[in-house]
């Protein structure tokens, strides 16, 4: 581990939660680099020709412009980029894996009975149409079709607030059939979306169901209801990039250079809230089974308890079952513990036997087995891949 002094450039807006928990992650990594210190600086091309003096080691920067890029690329010195943004920037890079995002959303909608689907993006950002490929990716796996609507917007606010007023939206969003789930790119738009099904009288979630990213934990508490969203490691990203960009430090000058590449990180999930918390079923059984698995699948409950609290045969509730969502009833108890399981794991530092207990797994050899049969991964493993540690 390198103690030498170094002068690192942030390059960041700070004014959303996500950039503020990247730059959280970067001084987690250099707590333990005593020699490392930082100058922030604005994502603007002037701000950043006037830093030149200052001889800064290297930058971690989120580059959404192309003057941006050629402004950092100017000073000559290592740089780490975390927007995903530009996709063709020959900058190393840490960022989210959007596609995974994307289907991580996608889950929740169909988990819910949805059978009608939305995407608000935009037709040039990289991050957004990631986005938008793991969602309808995931859809169309299931036999549904996605609607998108694209925005031509440069990803710059309004100065009199975050967006423009845009009848296209509200007339596309009016035409959608419902109930629908509906993926905004980030939680930005997710927000003009509420507001517009406020003012085109559409209920949320029972005529559309929304869904951000970032959860940008105001943004979300703005929209009415409040916004579900699907997280994004930001904290790990900063981390990560600061490990990164401390190796590109300690090779500068050296004729074996690396070449620039992209380190993906995994989503830990999505953060539920009103906006989406609707069952789309119309089996008033199923519909019922499932808010009882929901409600109760964290104690030690079977697929016997289901049956009492439905009052229907066995064969008869698996068969809807399986009509109405793809899988039968124990396939959902155990869905329903493993999501808990990964929130738990993602947000708390619980023991994983704690986490097991509270997640309705007998014991955490329990867990570990279902855990990595379902996602290739330990429960500790999926932890450090979740956070930045």
């Amino acid at each position: 581990m390198t103690t030498h002094p170094a002068r690192i450039g942030l390059v960041f807006n700070y004014n959303l939660t996500y950039y503020r928990d990247i730059v959280r992650g970067i001084c987690a990594f250099a707590a333990s680099r005593p020699g490392w210190a930082f100058t922030p600086v604005a994502p603007d091309p002037d701000a950043i020709a006037s830093i030149r003096p200052l001889e800064l080691d290297g930058l971690i920067a989120h580059i959404f412009t192309l003057d941006l890029a050629e402004s950092v690329g100017r000073l000559g010195q290592p740089v780490v980029n975390v927007s995903g943004v530009l996709p063709d920037l020959k900058i190393p890079r840490v960022m989210a894996d959007h596609e995974q995002a994307g289907r991580l959303a996608a889950g929740h909608f169909l988990d819910r009975g949805l059978r009608h689907f939305g995407f608000f993006g935009y037709t040039d950002h990289a991050f957004s149409k990631g986005r938008e490929a793991g969602f309808r990716r995931e859809v169309e796996r299931a036999g549904f079709e996605v609607s998108s609507y694209l925005s031509d917007d440069p990803l710059h606010p309004e100065p009199s607030g975050l967006w423009r007023w845009n009848d296209g939206l509200q007339g596309w969003l009016a035409g959608l059939p419902r109930p629908a789930g509906v993926l905004a790119s980030h939680d930005i738009q997710g927000v003009q979306l509420s507001e517009i099904c406020h003012r085109a009288g559409l209920r949320v979630p029972d005529d559309l169901a929304l869904l951000g990213v970032d959860n940008d934990d105001l943004l979300c508490q703005m929209a009415r209801p409040p916004l579900s969203s699907v997280a994004l490691p930001a904290e790990r990203i900063g981390f990560e990039a600061a490990r990164m960009l401390e190796g590109l430090i300690s090779r500068r000058g050296k004729k074996d250079r690396v070449r620039p590449r992209t380190l993906l990180l995994p989503s830990p999930g999505v953060v539920t809230r009103p906006s989406s918390d609707i069952l789309a079923i119309d089996d008033e059984d199923v519909a019922a089974a499932v808010r009882f698995i929901r409600t109760h699948a964290h104690r030690p409950i079977g697929v016997a308890a289901v049956l009492d609290a439905v009052a229907t045969s066995r064969r008869s509730l698996e068969r809807r079952f399986v009509k109405a969502l793809g899988r039968g009833v124990a396939e959902e108890i155990r869905r329903v513990r493993l999501d808990r399981a990964r929130v738990l794991l993602a947000d708390t530092d619980l023991p994983i036997a704690r986490i097991a207990g509270d997640s309705g797994f007998s014991e955490a050899k329990h867990l570990s087995t279902v855990f990595r049969r379902e996602t290739g991964l330990t429960p500790t493993e999926y932890r450090n891949q979740s956070r930045a540690r």
